[in-house]
């Protein structure tokens, strides 16, 4: 049963579907939201001009972000291993033990409030209309079965919230935004 229900979903994907790695398939997911936050925007090469720097910028504060979490992980994945020998071997996670831990996370610093604080100017540049268009935007393709509502009215993964700075800082869009500055 098993082999004939793989056979028929082979015969069913179409060939790419089926080679494409993972790296291309997010680059493809990352075109389609860009896409659509381009269209639902559609900036004048005005807005594009003004509204680049503070997308570099804003890229460049979580890359830094992301590099200091992974300049940490070494330190934390060391610290983490003793609290599981902690356990093992008492029950509980010394104190030395929990401030290594403490002592290895990443200084939270000002990612969040940073980028509050781009998306404030962003909206400074951006017209109501646009802010309206970009709300009523879903990002991505949901799945045909997403269109029912669950329980509680959510509609599966498509529910949460956007990742409107995911979109705004991919490469993708911000591709899109130097087309328009011209």
């Amino acid at each position: 049963m098993f082999r004939k229900m793989s056979t028929l979903v082979t015969l069913l994907l179409p060939l790419g579907a089926m080679a494409a790695p993972d790296s291309q398939l997010a680059m493809l997911r990352q075109q389609v939201v860009a896409l659509q936050v381009d269209h639902a925007l559609n900036l004048s090469p005005q807005q594009a001009k003004a509204l680049l720097p503070l997308l570099e910028s804003a890229k460049a504060e979580v890359a830094a972000y992301k590099a200091s979490l992974t300049a940490a992980q070494p330190a934390l994945a060391a610290a983490l291993t003793q609290a599981v020998a902690d356990l093992k071997a008492n029950g509980q996670v010394s104190a030395a033990t929990a401030q290594a831990v403490q002592q290895a996370r990443p200084a939270p610093g000002t990612l969040h409030a940073d980028l509050r604080s781009d998306w404030q100017q962003a909206r400074q540049i951006l017209t109501p209309d646009q802010i309206q268009a970009l709300k009523a935007t879903t990002l991505g393709i949901p799945p045909a079965a997403s269109s029912a509502a669950g329980p509680g009215g959510h509609r599966g993964r498509f529910a949460r919230r956007p990742r409107w700075m995911h979109a705004f800082l991919s490469d993708a869009f911000i591709a899109l935004v130097q087309a328009r500055a011209g």
